[in-house]
């Protein structure tokens, strides 16, 4: 039995693979269908309610798309692929023939189960399976739960790129420096920058599109080079008028836009004699010749790998690095293949581009070694009590080429009769060094182990009697990796919360501290806010929100609808034990492992009372096309007023809201090319809400040059020495931000000046007088948190001013009473949740 999971899984959106761990070595298990590397991610069933995985349900779907656009008819469809892209959603996948509908991880589980399938001399309960590194948390999610539907007691997640880091790292020889994985797949691209230093790796940063992959080069050859030629020849008018019969025509010319792209990999010319498709609208047999030349191919094509490229530049470019600095460039996934996209890599990144691994399955080997170094839980372990029980401790990977070996037998975990002595003996798997016959005392021993270099390292474990007599035990064998320290994965987003911030005076998301983007994982996040509102105990009504986002782009303060839902928590009063007053501390950790699942813990000082509570899982919902078109249209109106105004910025994003339509002309039918629209969408309403706060800046300009005027006018009447230090640095700052044209920090600025200044005025009486009238006449507006109190607290203030008070009298009893006025007041006014926490 197994105590290190062994075995890795790619579950890609196009094919899939599984690899384990032989005799120290990462194996690639091949398939049934006909020995292949990989197996097809597409499940089928038949009338007779068989499911098909991998190359017969390849050939069936495109059998069922051909004879479904020969009878022009849509019906249930019994085959699917690319399900992986809606993995997370709602969307579900009707079949005539189960006469049932099926999830994207129900099909995933399908695809998982025929991998699990190819092992027949031992029992799977556990795998490490890959994952894009810019999976959403539902994504993530969903693949834990088909993990568990394929049967699956323990599955641990690792992010694609660092899988294909590992399985690179163990061919290269002494690249350090930065390497760059470019893991363009079927569905999604990812683009992760790493460091290696003397075999040390680490995550630097990443980047990518859950939405960009060999299906878009699918559904651009089949758009914009397929169906064109197809209406030259044949008289399709009124099919390609119809969204259903559009769409069906779409679906059975899938299959040759494949052929072509593979063709074109390495060729210069694709064609073919299209005639199994039925008839035309006039009753004309279709019969077509197809040809797509390189030229053609590349002028649809080059745009989808300039997005990916585009990603690696912006990657380099933040990181102030190029493609010069870079090491070594890692392909990954099987459009890279691509003779178009790697003479479009040494063009404008650069010429190292690694072939040494294949693009195919790195990502399965590099997981099958991942997991040769995580354990099985102890409780899962199907262990032989009869054998002698051993537990070991020793580093799964290094960079030193002498490690130790802890070695403790474990009697009570073995029902055999136990010498109380024995001889220990480890040997390399490659015979090649051996410990020789060391006598164990006590059940304890430290073994020195000499490891090769740059290579997988199996020792096995052999214990015997005093009297020579083999005792067997478990485990007898253990795998170190010696060259390199694994990587961590890291946040691909930044996590926070949204609440309302009194400084920036509005409603938004920020990340806690501590889980910004790229940190390594597990990591913690803290916060320390405040309550808007009273929460009452016993009453449910009564409730502290916490919804949690990741930051599309890590922009403080934006929008929560253009954030993406991670989870969320309320404490209602049915929670607590005590009033809980508006003002009170709460402190908040987020707790993230290396899987990204989020726990969360809920502190409240004023009750001393915690509230602990794993995130529930979230699945994205469905949005109508009709919907989608109406956000575009307002969008673009949005950029093309910004456009007019002068904004560059919103120019180009006007170019990237016509793409979205386009996809949504013509793919709208899709769940997975609504949800790229969507996120298209989503990137540029963020950068159209940095343009218009931009728009701001002459007021936000005005605001800060007048504060600090009156800055200025206030220390000449009241200041000193050091006062006018303190001016001429804050003179400085202000220049400082006017030159960056930085709208959140010329506010706050301008707020800071607007302090000093305040607190120069208070130097003299009148000041105070004049707050007296300000509470006097506007105490109706202001929100009050004990309102009786204030009203005797500002009459007792217009007596004091009869009195003649010295000024540092008359400024304590101010004071007194402004501390009775609720900084959520402002919040109210502008229409802010309160049941959210502020900062």
């Amino acid at each position: 039995m197994r105590q290190k999971i062994d075995y890795g899984i790619d579950l890609g959106t196009t094919n899939s693979a599984i690899a384990r761990m032989e005799d120290g070595e990462a194996v690639i298990i091949k398939s049934d269908d006909n020995q292949m590397d990989t197996t097809s991610s597409i499940v089928s069933f038949n009338k007779k309610q068989t499911i098909f995985v991998g190359l017969s349900a390849k050939n069936a779907l495109e059998r069922e798309a051909a004879s479904n656009f020969r009878n022009r008819k849509q019906i249930e469809p019994n085959g699917y692929q690319e399900f992986k892209r809606t993995m997370g959603t709602d969307h579900q996948y009707a079949s005539s023939n189960m006469h049932r509908t099926y999830s994207s991880e129900e099909l995933s589980a399908e695809v998982l189960k025929k991998l699990k399938g190819y092992i027949r001399d031992e029992e799977i309960i556990s795998a490490v399976i890959t994952v894009p590194a810019m999976f959403r948390q539902s994504q993530l999610d969903a693949t834990q739960r088909a993990a568990e539907l394929a049967g699956f007691n323990y599955c641990e997640l690792l992010q694609e790129p660092i899988a294909a880091s590992i399985a690179y790292g163990m061919k290269a020889n002494n690249a350090n420096g930065y390497w760059l994985v470019f893991d363009f797949g079927g569905g999604t691209f990812d683009a992760a920058l790493m460091h290696v230093e003397e075999g040390i790796m680490k995550v630097v940063d990443t980047e990518g599109d859950n939405h960009l992959g060999g299906k878009n080069l699918d559904n651009a050859i089949v758009d914009q080079l397929l169906i064109p030629e197809l209406e030259k020849q044949c008289e399709l008018n009124d099919t390609l008028e119809n969204g259903s019969t559009k769409k069906l025509l779409q679906d059975a010319l899938k299959k040759y836009a494949e052929e072509a792209k593979i063709t074109l990999s390495s060729k210069e010319k694709w064609g073919h004699f299209l005639e199994d498709l039925g008839e035309d609208d006039d009753g004309e047999e279709i019969q077509a010749d197809l040809d797509i030349s390189l030229e053609q191919y590349e002028k649809v094509c080059v745009p989808i790998f300039q997005r990916a490229i585009d990603i690696v530049k912006n990657v380099l470019s933040r990181n102030n690095l190029s493609g010069q600095d870079l090491e070594s460039l890692i392909l990954v996934g099987g459009p890279t293949f691509q003779q178009t996209l790697r003479r479009m890599l040494k063009e404008q990144i650069t010429e190292k581009i690694d072939t040494s691994i294949d693009p195919m399955t790195a990502v399965a080997k590099g997981a099958a070694l991942f997991a040769s170094t995580k354990d099985i839980p102890r409780e899962l372990q199907k262990r032989d009590s009869s054998k002698a029980q051993l537990s070991l401790k020793y580093p799964e990977t290094t960079v030193e080429t002498q490690e130790n070996l802890g070695i403790r037998i474990d009697r009570e975990q073995s029902t055999a009769n136990l010498p109380a002595t024995f001889t220990l003996e480890i040997i390399r798997g490659d015979s090649g060094w051996s410990s020789g016959k060391v006598l164990v005392e006590g059940d304890v021993e430290i073994i020195e182990l000499m490891l090769n270099e740059g290579k997988t390292n199996q020792f096995n474990i052999k214990l015997s009697g005093p009297d020579g007599s083999n005792i067997p035990c478990e485990p007898n064998s253990i795998t170190i990796i010696q060259g390199m320290k694994i990587a961590n994965a890291t946040l691909p987003y930044h996590v926070g919360i949204e609440v309302y911030d009194t400084v920036d005076n509005k409603q938004g998301v920020y990340p806690l501290s501590g889980l910004e983007k790229n940190k390594t994982l597990p990591a913690k996040g803290k916060g320390s806010f405040k309550t808007m509102k009273d929460i009452r105990p016993g009453l449910k009504e009564d409730q502290i929100l916490i919804p949690i986002y990741e930051l599309s782009r890590g922009n403080d303060g934006s929008r929560a609808i253009l954030n993406t839902f991670f989870g969320k928590f309320a404490i209602t009063g049915q929670d607590i034990s005590a009033f809980l007053p508006a003002g009170s501390d709460v402190e908040v950790t987020l707790n993230i492992d290396a899987s990204r699942r989020g726990k969360l813990s809920v502190y409240l000082p004023a009750l001393d009372e915690s509230f602990d509570v794993v995130i529930e899982t979230t699945i994205e919902k469905d949005i109508k096309k009709e919907e989608l078109q109406k956000e575009i249209v307002v969008a673009k109106s949005t950029a093309q007023r910004l456009a007019n105004e002068g904004s560059s910025e919103a120019e180009k994003q006007l170019v990237q809201l016509d793409e979205a339509e386009q996809v949504l002309n013509e793919r709208g039918h899709e769940r997975s090319s609504k949800e790229e629209v969507k996120a298209k969408l989503q990137d540029s309403l963020i950068e159209l809400d940095k343009q218009e706060a931009e728009g701001e800046w002459p007021k936000v300009k005005q605001e800060l040059q007048e504060a600090l005027n009156d800055l200025i006018m206030q220390n000449k009447r009241y200041g000193n020495a050091q006062t006018n230090r303190i001016v001429e640095e804050s003179e400085e700052h202000v220049r400082q931000v006017i030159a960056a044209r930085d709208i959140q920090s010329a506010k706050k600025l301008t707020d800071q000046l607007s302090s000093m200044a305040f607190e120069l005025q208070g130097q003299d009486i009148s000041f105070w007088v004049g707050a007296v009238y300000y509470l006097d006449e506007c105490f109706e507006d202001i929100k009050w948190t004990n309102r009786s109190e204030a009203y005797r607290g500002v009459q007792n203030l217009k007596q004091l001013l009869n009195m003649n008070p010295n000024k540092d009298r008359l400024e304590q009893a101010v004071w007194e009473v402004v501390q009775l006025m609720s900084p959520e007041s402002k919040a109210a006014m502008q229409n802010v949740n309160s049941d959210l926490l502020r900062r």
